[in-house]
């Protein structure tokens, strides 16, 4: 058992080599958004992920925060543009007047 244990052990340092940090996970993660990562980067994080729950769940939040954008981005598409009205106008332009002064 005890043979056992130091194995998992010696096998646990090993792997914490090749996992990158939270910190760097999470740079990773963002970066994977707009690159497709290394080798050793995608492998690295992977093991990372399946290490830390805590990675995982800022990984999720990523792709929630991604999709909802998609989502907004897709919805303001479809809408008519929708022009300033002149009260609107005239109550910025008396601040910046307001302001220059």
């Amino acid at each position: 058992m005890n043979r056992l244990k130091k194995m998992w052990q010696t096998l646990w340092q090993e792997a914490g080599g090749l996992s990158p940090t939270c910190r760097e996970a999470a740079r990773l993660q963002s970066e994977a958004l707009d690159r497709r990562l290394g080798l050793g980067q995608r492998l690295g994080l992977r093991l990372h992920l399946l290490l830390c729950k805590w990675c995982r769940r800022y990984g999720k939040q990523l792709d929630f925060l991604r999709a909802a954008a998609h989502r907004q981005e897709q919805h303001e598409h479809g809408l008519p543009p929708q022009p300033l009205r002149p009260e609107a106008r005239a109550r910025i332009l008396r601040r910046l007047l307001e302001a220059g002064k």
